[in-house]
This record gives structure tokens, C-alpha cells and sequence, in this order.
């Protein structure tokens, strides 16, 4: 009986020796990434019963390594470790019920098997179970339930946990709103790398919420998350950059950061990115510009600078709409004599003309009042021709920056215009007036051909 019990022993070790031989074999072949050899090593054990053998077959079945994807023999080969107690295959098996790979999606399969493994510690199953409560997927959603598994995994220095933590302090779900607290988890999770986490924290510093705010370290914190694609970390940067918080005032930055944010199809830096433009046009129009009206060199304004400029200097509003082509304003109260204002702009908005209409019937002499108010800002006119006292009478200046000015009148109807023109801008808007003008026509063509 000794010689039989002692038969099994050294047999029993025998099988550990060469089970654990072949494990390590198919460990060195797998990590050289001879992945079919290794397959060869780890199939019999695990058909043995081997747990962690089964799981890595599930691996390698889940990922297509040395065998043809299938996540169905995945889930198998998860699903024999699982029930065995293996953490690692508790959690990966509940990610294929999270996703639904080789199996049904099944949200309350996928938690009961983060549980699991959550429970014997593994860090990744602690998080997706902290998830599930989040969004109330399998579980009745449930903040604090959420907070304590975050919580569990990121002690363990998860750091998509910390993240979401710190989230959660942030805005008090599942525990008491504390910015300090959220800081302290961002920045754990920052510290790592994690790109949410950098951003966030960069938040905290911009808004000094947990921290004394400091731009400069928002910018820090913020430049770590945009160079690793963080879309709205670049557009923050871009704003930095654009308004000189944390860093030296450089539109050409600002600009680059906005185009990278806005190819990823952010909206803020799209329309960042628009602003910025036009304040760097309209900068370096400015540096020939001389000729203003309310205060603004109208060669580089934009409709919405003008809307603005035009009623603070306390003109009234007769008609603003942007889908039309300019905008009416009384101006009796800021230009003596004149009755009303017209605004006119390309289709990008951009200053293209500027009329003054000065009302009169049998007042001859009015036009030359009207040239003699702008001869003593301007000089004479460079050009005259009409006679006073009878007909037509036209006056222009061209002023140095381009614009022209033009003071006129009809005749009988004696009433005079004040005209400030962008040459290049009025020609673009009406080449775009005609454009639209004959697409309409065609339009109107082809409904009409329709009709018989």
C-alpha cells in the first residue's frame, strides 16, 4: 500500500512537472509571438482543466492569435476558467456580455460577472462594475454604488477610475461635491498619462475650483491632453493662446490648436477658429485703414462690429437681417439733416458700402452743404461735375486706404446721398448678388418647363 500510495505521489508531481513545462513553453512562444506554437502547448492543459490555460485560450480565440478569431470558442474557454474562480476570465467573460461578442448582449450576465471578479479585487472588473451603476446598465443606476467601485479600483491606481471619481466629486453624484477631492483624483490620474484626467485638471486650474486658479497650469495641463488628440483640450489651448492666460498672446497658436480641435469636428473651435481668423484679418487690414465710421475702419469690419458700433453711438434700428444683404438705421439724432443709414455687406458679412440719404425736394443748395461737411474732414473732393444750381451734381474723394466717397444728388428730387464704398468688397458682393440671381432664374426655368 506505501509502495502505491508513493507511486501516485511521484506521479502526481510528475504531471505538475510537465504541466508546468509545457505552460512556460507556451509562455516563451507567446510572448516571441509564435502564437500557433503556443496554442499547441496550452490546448491539452487546458482540456485538463487548467484554468489559466483555458483563459488564455480565450484570449488568443478572442484576439485571432494562432487560431482564427471566434468569439464564441472565446467565450467558452473564458466561461471554464470563470467558473472556476479565475479573476482575469470572470472579467473578460463579463466584457463579452458587455458587448455582446460570442454571446447575446446581456448587461445583467456582464455584471454579474464583474462582480466576481470585482470582488476577489481585480482593479478592471471594479471599474465596469462602477460603470454599469453609473449608467444603470444591469443594475438600477445608482451614484454611491458607482463611487464605492470607482472608488475600490482607483486605490489600486486605476486610472480611468480616478478619472471617473473624480467626476463624480465634481459634481456630487454618490458623494458630497468636493473640488479638492476631485482634483486630488485627476491629478493621480493625470499623473499617468490618462488624457480625460489632463483635460479635467486643466479645467480645475482654468475655472480655480479645488485650486487656486493658474492659467499656467491650465495650459500645462491642457497641452499634455491636446497633444494626445484631446479635441477640447485643443480648442481650451487655442482659447489660451488666443486671449494670453497662462501664455504669451499668439493667434498663430491659437490658431493651430482651433484647426486641429475643429478637424475633429469640435464646434467650438470651429467657430473659435472663424473669430480668430477675423481678428487676424481684420488686424492687419487695420494697419493701412484710416477711413471710420462710428469709430471702426470700415475697409476691416464685419457686420456684427458695425451692428454693434452703429447703435452704442445711438442710431436706431429700422431693419437688421442677416439674410439680407445689409441693414436700415434712422439716424436723424447722430448726422444732422440725414434721415436714414443702409449698410450694405458681402455675403461673408464684410463692409462692402455704407449710404447716408439726406431728404430734401426744392433745396438746391443742399448737396453743397453736405460737400462742405465732408471737404472739412476729408479736403476737397478730388472730382466735381453738375451744376448747382440746376440738374445732377455728383462729388467724390478717393481716401488713401481704398474706400471711396461719394456725395450726390438727382434732380428734380433734390434729395442728396453720402456714399462710403469697398471697391473690392462691393464688386465680390455683386458678383454674388448676380450669381444667385441667375441660379434663381434657372431655378424658376426649369419649374416653368415642369409646368407643360
Amino acid at each position: 500500500m506505501k509502495k502505491l500510495i508513493l507511486l501516485t505521489i511521484l506521479l502526481c508531481f510528475s504531471n505538475i512537472s510537465w504541466a508546468n513545462d509545457n505552460f512556460d513553453k507556451g509562455l516563451v512562444a507567446y510572448n516571441q509571438k509564435d502564437y500557433a506554437i503556443a496554442f499547441t502547448f496550452w490546448e491539452p492543459l487546458a482540456k485538463s482543466g487548467n484554468k489559466v490555460a483555458q483563459y488564455n485560450l480565450g484570449v488568443m480565440y478572442k484576439n485571432g492569435q494562432g487560431v482564427p478569431q471566434d468569439y464564441q470558442q472565446a467565450v467558452a474557454w473564458y466561461r471554464k476558467a470563470a467558473e472556476q474562480g479565475y479573476a482575469n476570465a470572470q472579467y473578460n467573460l463579463g466584457v463579452m456580455y458587455d458587448n455582446g461578442q460570442g454571446v447575446a448582449q446581456d448587461y445583467q450576465q456582464a455584471v454579474a460577472w464583474y462582480r466576481k471578479a470585482a470582488e476577489q479585487g481585480d482593479a478592471s472588473a471594479q471599474y465596469n462594475l462602477g460603470i454599469m451603476y453609473d449608467n444603470g446598465q444591469g443594475v438600477a443606476q445608482d451614484y454611491k454604488q458607482a463611487a464605492a467601485w470607482y472608488r475600490k479600483a482607483a486605490k489600486q491606481g486605476h486610472a480611468r477610475a480616478q478619472t471617473n471619481l473624480g467626476v463624480m466629486y465634481k459634481n456630487g453624484q454618490g458623494v458630497l461635491q468636493d473640488y479638492q477631492q476631485a482634483v486630488a483624483w485627476y491629478r493621480k490620474a493625470a499623473e499617468q498619462g490618462h488624457v480625460n484626467a489632463q483635460y479635467n485638471l486643466g479645467v480645475m486650474y482654468d475655472n480655480g475650483q479645488g485650486v487656486v486658479q493658474d492659467y499656467q497650469q491650465a495650459v500645462a495641463w491642457y497641452r499634455k491632453a491636446a497633444e494626445q488628440g484631446h479635441a477640447s483640450a485643443q480648442n481650451n489651448l487655442g482659447w489660451m493662446y488666443q486671449n494670453g492666460q497662462g501664455v504669451t498672446q499668439d493667434y498663430q497658436q491659437a490658431v493651430a490648436w482651433y484647426r486641429k480641435a475643429a478637424k475633429q469636428g469640435n464646434l467650438h473651435a470651429q467657430n473659435n477658429l472663424k473669430d480668430v481668423l477675423a481678428i487676424m484679418e481684420m488686424a492687419s487690414c487695420q494697419e493701412g485703414a484710416s477711413t471710420k465710421l462710428f469709430g471702426v475702419f470700415i475697409k476691416c469690419a464685419n457686420r456684427d462690429v458695425m451692428m454693434a458700433a452703429i447703435k452704442k453711438a445711438g442710431a436706431g434700428v429700422k431693419s437688421e437681417d442677416k439674410n439680407k444683404w445689409g441693414d436700415y438705421y434712422y439716424t436723424s439724432k447722430v448726422l444732422k439733416g440725414s434721415s436714414q443709414l443702409y449698410m450694405g455687406y458681402t455675403v461673408n458679412d464684410w463692409f462692402a458700402y455704407a449710404q447716408y440719404t439726406f431728404p430734401s425736394r426744392m433745396d438746391n443748395q443742399q448737396v453743397l452743404k453736405i460737400k462742405n461737411m465732408v471737404a472739412s474732414k476729408y479736403g476737397e473732393p478730388d472730382t466735381a461735375s453738375g451744376n448747382i444750381g440746376l440738374g445732377k451734381v455728383v462729388y467724390q474723394w478717393q481716401l488713401k486706404d481704398g474706400i471711396k466717397l461719394k456725395v450726390s444728388r438727382g434732380w428734380p428730387d433734390t434729395t442728396t446721398y453720402m456714399r462710403y464704398t469697398y471697391p473690392k468688397n462691393y464688386k465680390a458682393m455683386q458678383d454674388e448678388i448676380e450669381r444667385q440671381r441667375i441660379a434663381r432664374e434657372k431655378k424658376e426655368a426649369q419649374a416653368q418647363s415642369n409646368a407643360f
